[in-house]
């Protein structure tokens, strides 16, 4: 809390946006154990639709870079203590994607600023959700999983897949924010640089 606050946020913009971070975290532990007992999470993460529209939802509000990448290592830290198993990648293993989509997510929104204020997140979340499960690919395979076309269909459906839920939470974000980015309480909140 003390690194988010030296960076300049307010006391009210950590609390938001730890408070956005647990409700994802909380959001995935009940509706991610709800969908491992049907064969549809291991094709289509559907409960990464909600997730998509809080880390858009986050980033809108505090609109700096870095604020993603530490959204996705928070997330990380959570899911390597409290959900060491899930996800495909054991334990604190799950930091390295995170990482690396937190950046490419953070990178696009912030390069694309002033050309494309909101249609930047459909690009940085797209993008980004295809490089995030290809770094965790990569890091499954360097540590033992076989490469073979049953792996490889479903990793291909799975990044298909990503690419419409990430678009659908997108559109989620970007409606809320319609209705609610004019707000007083918005405004006061709302980090911009």
């Amino acid at each position: 809390m003390q690194v988010l606050k030296k960076r300049g946020l307010t006391t009210a913009q950590v609390v938001f946006f730890a408070s956005m971070v647990a409700l994802d975290f909380g959001w995935g532990m009940v509706f991610k154990t709800a969908l491992q007992m049907t064969a549809i999470h291991a094709v289509a993460r559907l409960e990464m639709v909600v997730s998509v529209m809080l880390m858009v939802i986050t980033r809108l509000m505090l609109d700096r870079f870095g604020t993603l990448i530490a959204y996705e290592l928070a997330w990380g830290l959570l899911a390597a203590v409290f959900m060491p198993a899930a996800g495909g990648d054991p334990g604190f293993m799950k930091l390295v994607p995170a990482a690396v989509q937190g950046l490419v997510y953070d990178a696009l929104f912030t390069w694309l600023r002033n050309s494309m204020p909101l249609g930047r997140a459909y690009v940085a979340m797209l993008v980004g959700g295809l490089i995030g499960p290809s770094a965790a690919m990569v890091a499954r395979v360097a540590m033992g999983m076989p490469w073979a076309t049953a792996s490889q269909v479903l990793f291909g459906i799975s990044l298909v897949t990503s690419l419409g839920i990430n678009a659908l939470g997108v559109w989620l974000a970007l409606t809320v924010w319609k209705r609610v980015g004019g707000l007083a309480a918005v405004a006061m909140l709302r980090l911009r640089t």
